[in-house]
């Protein structure tokens, strides 16, 4: 068991060894926009002629998403994200693209975020290898304290196999900001159609019982335990969010 987790960690570790010259890696680039108040039908409408001028290709393509809970949900909270870039993305020429941005659509923009550009963990993901549609989205964000971070990264690596066995039809990934802001950032998502199943349907086993029938007797408690103590107290943040289609690449 040390030697797997051992391998474990050396493959995860490797993932913060990525930056932009990385011919491998997945990146996401991610903004968030508050649009100006009374102007949130004028936002969208400008938001959909961009995205059906110039991200209607998968090459483009970018979708939005709305937040439905928060402190600046109620006045409009939207997030664009532009999925499944490789290193050759950042060589595009965005420029006329960018023109049609600032003369269309920033002059409805309160405040504006981003690019936060994030690095996929393919190992730490389920189900989130090819696009597909989805009605909701849930995201966690965590802040790992500097130093040893081997607790954090062992707990996801065996929280994904146990999610694999109880809950197979769950699309969720794991995320590290390889651009943008704290480099200790991880952001964990999951997007589904049905809100009463978030995580998919259940195999009937709950996540505790079937963590600690694989990893051991009180496994669970321990490993959460160490992961929670590795991160910073405040870094918690979790939202819901809906996507819109008419805002997306179809």
């Amino acid at each position: 068991m040390k030697n797997y987790v051992l391998i474990i960690i050396i493959i995860l570790n490797s993932h913060f060894g990525f930056s932009q010259s990385s011919p491998d890696a997945e990146y996401w680039i991610t903004y968030e926009y508050i649009p100006k108040k009374g102007m949130i039908a004028k936002f969208e409408q400008a938001i959909a002629e961009k995205t059906k001028l110039y991200n209607n290709t998968q090459e483009m393509s970018v979708f939005t998403a709305k937040m439905t809970s928060g402190a600046n949900a109620e006045n409009g909270l939207y997030e664009r994200i532009m999925p499944r870039k490789s290193i050759d993305w950042f060589l595009i020429d965005n420029s006329a693209q960018n023109k049609f941005w600032r003369d269309n659509v920033e002059k409805y923009i309160q405040k504006g975020e981003g690019p936060y550009i994030w690095g996929r963990v393919k190992e730490l993901s389920l189900n989130f290898e090819k696009p597909e549609a989805q009605r909701y989205m849930r995201s966690l964000t965590r802040v790992m304290k500097n130093g040893n971070q081997d607790h954090f990264w062992r707990y996801l690596e065996r929280y994904k196999q146990v999610l694999a066995k109880v809950r197979p039809e769950i699309r969720w990934a794991v995320f590290y900001l390889d651009s943008g802001g704290n480099a200790n950032t991880v952001r964990i998502i999951t997007t589904y159609n049905d809100m009463r199943l978030p995580q998919g349907a259940s195999e009937g086993e709950s996540i505790q019982e079937a963590y600690n029938e694989m990893f051991g007797n009180g496994s669970w408690k321990n490993d959460f335990q160490l992961y929670n103590e590795s991160l910073l107290e405040w870094s918690r943040g979790q939202y819901n969010a809906s996507f819109m289609p008419g805002l997306s690449t179809q």
